[in-house]
């Protein structure tokens, strides 16, 4: 049995599929330390893992909770400004605890800088798409020439912060693209080869284990016996970017007068007495159980964040997507490529819809509903076939095994 360190970010997007692996390796007999902010102790300690808190880091809350509406340019450099802020800090917990192997999410690029400068074997937690240069979807030339233009402005604070990097810790630059990427000698991404663009110009280093998805202790008190109408539609914009009220507004526009019945998802920071009045075909909450949902309905509205489209899939649901940034741009694109669904907005400024975009795609999936749903159905099989958490696990506990022999 080894002892492994994984660092993360305190994202719901990342912190998720994680935590059923984590879970699955400490009941299979792994020491797993956990590190992450003070407000995520609860959901790691529950898995059985250890849980140490990152010291205070004044930027993460604000560089999470901006992370759908924010240049992705700005987004890697203030990453990389954290590496360098809590170095001094993962240099020495790695070296205090002396763990096997280091797990990072691959956003966290100071787990990955440490355990190569420490030399410990790390392993990635990928929770988006992989993206390489041979493996990077068509994007918008417009959304790319702004990417790249917003890169190259960055470009000298980030060779700074690396400079100062190596001088003081003695940790190799990622690059400024690379720190939202962050890769290992073995990486754990949680969707299928099927769903990922050009996975087959990818390694063996990358293992697609599909969605972790595990039963979710549901205390929501969600009035499922109202679902009486037919066909039911979902929406959702998730966790973050869930406070848009203009855009729950338009869908009463949309679909107040459709014979269909709606569940929407507002979110925890919604009022949902500003929403006005709620069309009697719909059931507004701030909070949904997704997974039980999604069970039961026909349709999914969602913002396109990679776990709510895998969880679409993963119960065959025709999705509706309407991205609110480029990475999620990316996956609609992938959903459309596969004929399950389509895509609204699907360009910088992303998610400028209107109430007749909205009805007049529900009504071109639900004309081809057949179609779009043999699609999901084809998706849902190759990630339902990935393995899930209980194959990460294996491969982890594999990866740690193989160089515990090596070391």
């Amino acid at each position: 049995m080894s002892k492994t360190v994984f660092f993360n970010i305190p994202a719901q997007g990342h912190i998720n599929p994680a935590l059923p692996v984590v879970r699955e390796l400490v009941q299979r007999g792994e020491t797993i330390i956990c590190v992450n902010t003070e407000d995520t102790r609860a959901a790691h300690e529950a898995t059985g893992a250890t849980f140490i808190a990152y010291p205070h880091i004044p930027t993460m809350e604000g560089l999470i909770n901006n992370a759908g509406g924010g240049n992705l340019a700005d987004n890697a450099l203030e990453l990389v400004k954290i590496a360098e802020f809590i170095m001094p800090w993962v240099l020495e917990l790695l070296e205090r605890e002396k763990p096997d192997t280091v797990l990072f999410d691959s956003l966290a690029s100071w787990g990955r800088q440490a355990a190569n400068k420490l030399g410990i074997p790390g392993a990635a937690s990928i929770s988006t798409f992989v993206i390489t240069p041979s493996s990077m979807p068509p994007v918008p030339p417009l959304t790319l020439l702004n990417m790249l233009g917003s890169i190259v402005v960055r470009m000298p604070a980030y060779w700074q912060t690396a400079w100062r990097m190596r001088q003081k810790f003695g940790v190799k630059g990622v690059g400024l693209a690379g720190a939202l990427s962050n890769t290992g000698a073995m990486n754990i991404v949680y969707t299928s080869s099927k769903f990922q663009p050009a996975s087959e110009k990818l390694g063996s280093t990358y293992k697609f284990v599909g969605p972790s998805l595990a039963e979710r202790k549901d205390d929501s008190g969600f009035p499922f016996e109202a679902i009486t109408g037919s066909p039911v539609v979902y929406i959702s914009l998730g966790t973050i970017n869930n406070d848009n009220l203009d855009f729950y507004r338009q869908c009463f526009e949309a679909f107040g007068h459709h014979p269909a019945q709606f569940i929407l998802s507002a979110g925890k920071r919604t009022d949902i007495n500003a929403l006005g009045t709620i069309p009697a075909n719909f059931i507004v909450r701030n909070f949904v159980p997704q997974l039980e949902i999604l069970k039961r309905v026909d349709v999914f509205v969602t913002h396109g964040g990679m776990n709510s489209v895998h969880e679409g899939l993963y119960y065959n649901v025709p999705l509706i997507v309407i991205p609110q940034q480029l990475e999620q741009g990316l996956v609609a694109q992938q959903v459309v490529n596969h004929g399950a669904g389509v895509a609204l907005a699907n360009n910088a400024p992303f998610g400028q819809t209107t109430a007749p975009m909205l009805r007049a795609a529900l009504e071109q999936v639900l004309a081809q509903k057949a179609q779009y749903h043999a699609a999901a159905v084809l998706l849902g099989e190759s990630l339902r076939a990935a393995g899930g958490y209980q194959r990460a696990a294996g491969e982890l506990i594999a990866f740690g095994q193989q160089h515990s022999i090596e070391r």
